[in-house]
């Protein structure tokens, strides 16, 4: 697989690092500045190329022709969404993303079929979400819904209850279960055990329905020290 990667910030240099682990993965870096490369560390395993990641000159030297993926971090929008646009539509490039910054733009992003993932939109809901009594800890939010990614802390009331009868038709699907040190996806007969940490997809309108099952939005209270339940 071969990956271009435009922008070697803080964000660009940790995905280059981690996909370079790969042996089966060939990363190139482009940035504008050649002390970039320095945010790099001694675990990168790929190339990097001084050029500006919107220049064709500059993708064709990093191998665009032939590229799998391509990801643009830049700290331009303006420059992510022209990266990502001419390798989808002048180098059929088949996976594309872009890194958002002004999310007033998501709309342009949309319309365009530009994947993107906005930095300050999800980092924004992150912060909101410690605030909000009813919160769960959150590990997605979808900002064209209101479906979340969660955490929910199986208490006495869901010990022994399976995955079918914990689940809520259209409101709530357990994706993965961890318990003590192991992780699993539960086929719906697994039955639940009291302290089991679901990551599920779930709507506001679950939390009443789930209420007896879960510990209140555990990542509170219990970081304080406080034995409160629900």
């Amino acid at each position: 697989m071969h990956i271009i990667i435009g922008g070697c910030g803080r964000l660009g240099a940790e995905i280059a690092e981690q996909l370079s682990q790969d042996a089966d993965t060939d990363v190139v870096v482009l940035d504008t500045d050649p002390l970039a490369f320095d945010r790099l560390g001694s675990a990168f395993n790929g190339e990097t190329l001084v050029g500006d990641a919107t220049d064709r000159d500059v993708l064709e030297q990093a191998g665009v022709r032939r590229a799998d993926g391509l990801i643009a971090v830049t700290r331009s929008d303006n420059a992510n969404l022209m990266t990502v646009e001419i390798a989808t539509h002048l180098y059929d490039v088949p996976r594309t993303i872009a890194r958002l910054f002004n999310p007033d733009r998501e709309e342009v992003y949309r319309k365009l079929g530009v994947r993107y993932v906005s930095s300050t939109g999800t980092i924004a809901k992150l912060f909101l979400n410690e605030f909000e009594e009813e919160s769960y800890p959150l590990h997605v939010h979808f900002a064209e819904s209101n479906v979340s990614m969660v955490d929910l802390e199986v208490d006495t009331g869901g010990h022994a209850m399976t995955v079918e009868e914990f689940e809520v038709d259209g409101l709530l699907r357990i994706a993965a279960v961890r318990r003590g040190a192991r992780v699993f996806i539960p086929d719906r007969s697994d039955r639940l055990e009291r302290d089991d940490v679901i990551t599920a997809a779930m709507k506001p309108q679950a939390a009443r329905r789930i209420a007896g099952s879960v510990r209140e939005p555990f990542s509170r209270d219990r970081g304080r020290g406080s034995t409160r339940r629900a």
